[in-house]
């Protein structure tokens, strides 16, 4: 099956407009020139939430391999690091995915445990779990009889 790609900017304009699409294709390119005579840097969206008494994060990173990841910690503020190479030797016709190196800096709660945190990235997401400090675990009190 064949697949053809439409232009950039078909997206927001009806299809009333498809007879100028190579004049706009061209003016663009001529405006920002070849996507592919420069490299991109991507995204990398993030969650945090609460679950189960601990902390999670996870961090989107596709194509990114474990040594391209680097992760610190100063205090409570989480900093993930990733770079995804260009590959070499190409010339793009077509490209949307970006290259390039991603920062992240994540504001962790005042009771996520520095101490517990563990990583993991599994298919192209990056998984962190960090456990409440012991002050901040709610605990039961014994109530005695007098």
């Amino acid at each position: 099956m064949l697949h053809t790609c439409k232009p950039r900017w078909s997206v927001a304009f009806p299809r009333s407009f498809d007879g100028l699409s190579r004049d706009v294709e061209q003016a663009f390119d001529q405006l920002v020139g070849n996507a592919s005579q420069f490299v991109r840097s991507f995204a990398a969206p993030a969650n945090l939430w609460e679950e189960d008494g601990q902390w999670r994060v996870e961090v989107e990173l596709p194509g990114i391999k474990q040594e391209q990841v680097e992760l610190t910690l100063e205090k409570n503020q989480l900093t993930i690091v990733a770079e995804r190479p260009a590959p070499e030797g190409r010339k793009f016709h077509h490209q949307e995915r970006a290259y390039g190196k991603v920062e992240r800096q994540i504001a962790l709660p005042e009771t996520a445990d520095p101490e517990s945190i563990e990583a993991e990235l599994r298919d192209g997401v990056l998984n962190l779990t960090f456990k409440k400090k012991p002050e901040a675990q709610p605990r039961k009190i014994a109530v005695k009889v007098s």
